[in-house]
Parts: C-alpha cells; structure tokens; sequence
C-alpha cells in the first residue's frame, strides 16, 4: 500500500494526526473541534476522500477521545466526508472512537450512525 498524501495539521489548539496501518486510515483527533477547528477539519476531510480511493481503504477511524469539544460545523464536516464518499460510491467502513467517560462523544455523533448504519459506527472506549 502506498503512503499518505495528506499530512498532520496542528493548530494553537486543535490537532489532527492520520496514519495508515493496512487497510484502514486512522485520523486522530485532538484539543477543540470549536470554530477554529471547523474549517482546517473540513478541508482535511476533503482531502481524506481522495485518499480514500486513491488507496482502496476499507476503514476510516476517527478517534475522538482527545476532542474535548465539538460543535455542529464539525459535525457538519464529517457528514460531508460521509455523504461525499457514499456519493462516489466507495462502501468503507467509518468507525468513531469514542471516550466512554466523556458521553457527550457518543451523543454527538449517534446522529451520523443514525444517517448510515450500515457504514458508520461508533465505538467506546
């Protein structure tokens, strides 16, 4: 399998580091998914769509664990990221992991499981 073409993003306060392992891209995700996290996480997740196909990934987890908040236009990208694979037909796995101890985690984004269960699923740690 070939590398990654996208790289770490790292802000004051928001970071988000991918790795490939096989056949799935694990993106971490950490500090505050606030305003200022909106559009870098949107951008990346563009970008993670062509990555996706580029290297036939079968899973994409994100591990939410170091957010210690999200907001709706992070959500609203990781829909997008969603919607936008499912439009060019790619059937990848989507798993979000998720701090069993913070549950507002798990409450933010039972709405994306919700939108397409038979891809997306959320897992607590």
């Amino acid at each position: 399998m070939s590398s990654l073409c996208v790289d770490s993003v790292v802000t004051e306060s928001f970071g988000i580091e991918p790795a490939l392992r096989d056949d799935t891209l694990s993106v971490r995700l950490t500090g505050m998914g606030d305003m200022a996290a909106a559009a870098p996480l949107s951008t990346y997740v563009k970008s993670l769509q062509g990555e996706v196909t580029r290297l036939s990934v079968g899973t994409v987890e994100f591990d939410v664990r170091g957010l210690s908040f999200m907001n709706s236009s992070c959500l609203k990208a990781f829909i997008g990221f969603i919607l936008g694979l499912v439009g060019q037909g790619r059937r990848c796995r989507i798993r979000f992991v998720t701090d069993a101890r913070l549950s507002w985690q798990r409450r933010s984004l039972t709405p994306l499981d919700r939108m397409c269960p038979e891809l997306v699923s959320i897992a607590d740690t």
